[in-house]
């Protein structure tokens, strides 16, 4: 016999023997007598892995007759079953299979957080759990400068889906350049609106072909385009704020949110220096809004940190760049700055200074403002 602890997945050599066997059919009578003055263990049978009727025993055990001891788990059981187990009130499992150990530890172990209570909620509850845990990923992030070990970081506190939104700007592809190194496992891609300048597209060609990381081109939906146009005319985002926001919404934040879907991370490369806007952005944050961890993983990078990291790495880099064009957008929302103005002066450049956001980057320190 091999027997299984279900908080650990470690294996218990000297396992103590059964007091009390029940079957799955077993009634209200049966679970009294078997809680009553038992210290336990008591094992649960379960014939079929598809019958589930052991998971309410071992509930009724817990819950109702106030069982404090083991509860182990016999027959047809399966490594994906070992959580929830644990979360009905079982503390081991009976394994038939000694090679199938490293299975059920890897079972065991890989859930960090539930998502819902339960009679043992051994982990803690997601949503609870999701602010504080960003704010001890800033604080790890913090300890270092080194974007790849950041990657590494970030990559092993998230579960799930990490999303990277690149725009394929200076400090997006020196993430992507980190990503790549790392070799984590992170979804990148581009938001296409429709109105990207031609240098964008080619950077993201060149870097798919240096990096052998697809980077997938989300579009806007084509109807709500249309309709767009249809309304506004093709630039009457530069009429009033509210047709640019509209525009900005339609071809930007919409297929942001649909790419963002089902993710529990999301990269950017927000900086500090970009805007006063953006002066206080953290490393990590919990996004409520999204319900997801926002990573700015070079948030703190001053633009020669960024500079020098992309020409030692000999990393691509959009050719507008060196004609002038710092934050690039859309082409027809986008200029040249010139020495001196704030990086964002050439977005969007007929609006005011404090307006100057399309709400991507929502800056939970700032009510109502973005960063």
């Amino acid at each position: 016999m091999v027997l299984v602890d279900l908080n650990t997945g470690a294996l218990i050599s000297d396992p103590q023997d059964v007091a009390t066997v029940l079957e799955p059919d077993a009634d209200t009578d049966a679970l009294a007598a078997a809680a009553g003055g038992n210290a336990g263990p008591i094992a649960i049978s379960f014939p079929s892995f598809v019958d589930g009727r052991g998971f309410s025993l071992a509930l009724l055990l817990r819950e109702r007759h106030g069982f404090k001891g083991e509860i182990r788990a016999v027959g047809q059981i399966i490594p994906d079953q070992g959580q929830h187990l644990l979360r009905s009130g079982f503390d081991t499992a009976v394994i038939s299979r000694p090679e199938d150990t490293d299975t059920w530890k890897a079972c065991i172990t890989r859930m960090r957080l539930n998502y819902q209570p339960s009679a043992r909620n051994t982990l803690p509850l997601r949503w609870d759990a999701s602010r504080k845990a960003a704010l001890a990923l800033d604080k790890t992030l913090s300890e270092t400068d080194d974007l790849i070990e950041r990657i590494k970081a970030l990559r092993g506190a998230i579960d799930g889906r990490i999303a990277f939104s690149t725009s394929l700007g200076l400090e997006d592809q020196a993430i992507l350049h980190a990503i790549a190194k790392s070799g984590a496992d992170i979804d990148v891609f581009t938001l296409d609106t429709g109105r990207l300048f031609p240098e964008v597209l080619e950077t993201a060609d060149l870097s798919e072909l240096r990096y052998r990381i697809r980077i997938r081109l989300v579009a806007p939906d084509a109807a709500e385009v249309e309709d767009l146009v249809a309304r506004d005319g093709v630039y009457g985002f530069r009429q009033t704020i509210e047709n640019r926001k509209r525009c900005c919404e339609i071809r930007k934040v919409r297929p942001l949110s649909r790419a963002l879907e089902g993710a529990q991370g999301w990269l950017s490369g927000v900086r500090r220096e970009h805007s006063q806007e953006r002066a206080d952005v953290p490393l990590a944050m919990w996004e409520s809004e999204r319900g997801l961890t926002k990573i700015n993983p070079v948030a703190d990078w001053s633009e020669e940190r960024l500079m020098s990291y992309i020409a030692e790495n000999n990393i691509p880099v959009n050719p507008l760049h060196a004609r002038g064009f710092v934050s690039i957008g859309c082409a027809p929302c986008t200029r040249a700055i010139e020495p001196g103005e704030d990086p964002r002066a050439g977005r969007w450049w007929w609006e005011n200074e404090e307006q100057k956001e399309c709400g991507l980057h929502l800056n939970p320190n700032r009510e109502g403002k973005a960063a």
